[in-house]
């Protein structure tokens, strides 16, 4: 029988480990001065990931948070430590990208410059809290 929240936990450490290949590939193309598909990666890795918060991610928050789930103190603060770092990466994400519209012109795009770099190194150490919560929680390789 298949543990459903291990599986649920599985895939949405997939979807963002594919979230942060769009992330690192359109950093790619943002130093090849391919900015438009740069744009678009980052656009698209954007709106996957709200999408698995909005899905998965805030409803597992709040049943972490809120029930009694017999976890420890410890991770119960790492979580919400990660919930907030993600929150605000996510808010700095939307604003982003939805600042950008897809326009030809770098003008919007090159104030948001500092934004854009701690924005990204954000969401990597997100990832990474993540990843880390992923493996306290689950450890699929003892199983």
């Amino acid at each position: 029988m298949v543990d459903f929240y291990l599986l649920v936990a599985t895939v949405t450490l997939s979807i963002q480990l594919f979230v942060l290949v769009l992330l690192v590939t359109g950093y790619g193309f943002k130093r090849q001065k391919k900015y438009r598909r740069h744009g678009a990666l980052m656009f698209t890795a954007v709106v996957l990931h709200l999408i698995t918060v909005l899905i998965i991610m805030v409803p597992s928050f709040g049943v972490l948070v809120f029930t009694d789930t017999g976890l420890s103190a410890t991770i119960t603060a790492y979580a919400i430590i990660h919930g907030v770092l993600g929150l605000i990466t996510l808010v700095l994400g939307i604003w982003i990208a939805f600042a950008w519209r897809f326009r030809q012109s770098l003008q919007y795009c090159a104030p948001k410059k500092l934004v854009m770099r701690a924005t990204l190194i954000l969401w990597v150490i997100t990832i990474a809290a993540g990843i880390i919560m992923y493996f306290s929680l689950y450890n699929p390789f003892m199983a």
